[in-house]
């Protein structure tokens, strides 16, 4: 049995992984099978729902990674500040470590077909969501507000995403860093800095 979750397992994060690198559009079964190592039998006894099942499972899988890097970052950080920083700083780090060629699947996902297909619309905006409500926890955990800490939450991701494309298109880490400026006066402001 273990072989079987094995299978499953291994299809998701070679989806996951290719709409990082192609995005959804770009990536079609076989790839998702080479990549894989899976044998085309076992694409529709572990996903009978096909290419849309295996990208609602790779983008949960991959939505929940980053959220649960979120959830450490504010654990390990001693203020708001520090905790948007590290978020920024690992999702830089990441795209380092890929040379740049792997960007956000869930952004990748929803742009390709957020539109035409109602189930990926509501995995990405799932995925959206989840990190939202993540951030918006860590920055409650500094004493922000709810309504604070929620719109300040919708900037951080979007600072992240944005810095995320722009770092791809530029193979440069420095739109992180800008990012993190922006947020370190965002967050200033609020507490009257």
């Amino acid at each position: 049995m273990a072989k079987i979750t094995d299978s499953r397992a291994q299809t998701i994060a070679a989806a996951a992984k290719l709409f990082r690198l192609r995005g959804y559009n770009g990536t079609g079964l076989r790839d998702i099978l080479k990549a894989a190592g899976s044998p085309r039998g076992s694409l529709y006894f572990h996903f009978p729902g096909g290419k849309e099942e295996i990208g609602v499972a790779a983008l949960a899988m991959y939505a929940e990674a980053v959220r649960g890097m979120m959830a450490s970052a504010a654990q390990s950080s001693e203020s708001a500040e520090t905790f948007l920083a590290l978020v920024l700083q690992q999702m830089a780090a990441d795209l380092e470590r890929t040379d740049y060629r792997e960007g956000c699947p869930i952004a990748a996902v929803a742009a390709d077909t957020a539109a035409q297909s109602d189930v990926l619309g509501e995995a990405t905006r799932k995925a959206f969501q989840a990190w939202e409500a993540e951030i918006k926890l860590g920055l409650e955990r500094f004493g922000f507000e709810s309504e604070a800490a929620e719109s300040l939450a919708t900037a951080a991701l979007c600072q992240g995403e944005g810095a995320l494309l722009l770092a791809r298109t530029y193979r440069s880490p420095e739109p992180f860093r800008r990012a993190e400026k922006a947020l370190r006066l965002l967050v200033g402001r609020r507490n009257g800095a």
